[in-house]
C-alpha cells in the first residue's frame, strides 16, 4: 500500500515511534541484524551470532499466553529474548521469571533431559529502572548461599535488565539511548540499528510496512479489549450464581465460559 492509502492520523503515529515502542520494535526485530547488534552489546558479547529472529511469537503456558517481543536462536543453539516494556507497573522481576520458564518449557522438546535443556536468555529493556539500583545493565542470575557469600548455579537461565534512565557514558547506555530516538540517526557504532531506521523513517517502503503495522497493532488492541470485555462479562454473571446454560444461551461460547472461569480459580 502507498502512504496515502494510510490515514493522516496513522501517518503521523507512525511518524513519531522510537525503537522502543511496541509497533516499530515488532519490524525492527524481524532484521536478524538489529537483534545481533543489540544483544552484543548489551551481553559483553562481540562474537555473539543470531541465526533466526521470530518476533511476536507467541508461547502458551499453562494458562497464560507470552508473547515474545523478539525470540532470537543463537549460534550455539542457545535462546535469547529481546523484550521491550515502557509501563512500569509490570512486576517486572516476576514477569521475567515467567518469560523464562515458559520460553524453556516450550522450546525443550518432550523426554529431554535436563542436560539438554536449552540455555535461555531474556534481555528485558525498560523506560524506567526497573530495579531501582541506579545501573544501566544488571545481570539476574540464581545463586546459592554458602560460607563465603552468594555463589551462581549453572542452571542455563540468565536475565539482564537494561533500562534508558540511567546514563553512565558506557557504549550501552548509547545504544540504550538510540532506542528512545524519532528520528533518523547515523551511527557508526551501531550500523544496523542506524541502517534499519533509516530504511522505516525515510524510504517509502519502509514507511507503509510501519502504518500497515501501527494499524494492525490498533486492531488487535480493539479486539484483545473486546474479548476481555466478554470475559468479564461472562465473570460477573459466574459471580451472581447465573447457570452456565443460560450464559451460553447469551451468545458466549463455551471456551469463552472456561477461559471466564479458570481466571476466576486461579486468582480466587
Amino acid at each position: 500500500m502507498s502512504l496515502e492509502q494510510y490515514s493522516k492520523a496513522t501517518r503521523e503515529t507512525a511518524e513519531n515511534l522510537r525503537i522502543i515502542d511496541d509497533a516499530l520494535f515488532r519490524l525492527m526485530a524481524e532484521k536478524q541484524g538489529v537483534c545481533q547488534e543489540i544483544l552484543r552489546t548489551l551481553l559483553d558479547l562481540p562474537d555473539l551470532q543470531v541465526i533466526r529472529v521470530t518476533s511476536q511469537s507467541v508461547v502458551k503456558s499453562l494458562h497464560r499466553e507470552v508473547s515474545l517481543d523478539a525470540l532470537c536462536l543463537l549460534g550455539d543453539g542457545k535462546y535469547a529474548n529481546i523484550e521491550m516494556q515502557k509501563g512500569s507497573c509490570n512486576d517486572d522481576v516476576v514477569r521475567t521469571r515467567f518469560h523464562a520458564a515458559a520460553l524453556t518449557a516450550a522450546y525443550t522438546p518432550k523426554g529431554t533431559d535436563f542436560v539438554d535443556i536449552p540455555q535461555v536468555t531474556i534481555v528485558y529493556i525498560t523506560e524506567y529502572d526497573a530495579l531501582h539500583n541506579n545501573q544501566t545493565v544488571t545481570h539476574v542470575k540464581r545463586c546459592m548461599q554458602t560460607s563465603d557469600g552468594f555463589v551462581p548455579v549453572p542452571d542455563k537461565e540468565d536475565i539482564f535488565f537494561a533500562n534508558t534512565a540511567v546514563l553512565d557514558g558506557s557504549g550501552k547506555s548509547d545504544l540504550l539511548q538510540l532506542l528512545l530516538r524519532r528520528d533518523v540517526f547515523e551511527d557508526a557504532k551501531y550500523p544496523e540499528l542506524s541502517k534499519a531506521m533509516k530504511y522505516f523513517k525515510q524510504t517509502e517502503g519502509g514507511r507503509s510496512e510501519v502504518c500497515k503495522t501501527v494499524e494492525d497493532y490498533a486492531k488487535d488492541y480493539a479486539a484483545a479489549c473486546a474479548r476481555e470485555e466478554r470475559l468479564d462479562a461472562i465473570r460477573r454473571m459466574i459471580r451472581k450464581k447465573y447457570d452456565k446454560a443460560a450464559i451460553l444461551d447469551l451468545g458466549y461460547s463455551e471456551e469463552e465460559f472456561d477461559k471466564a472461569e479458570k481466571g476466576l480459580l486461579i486468582n480466587a
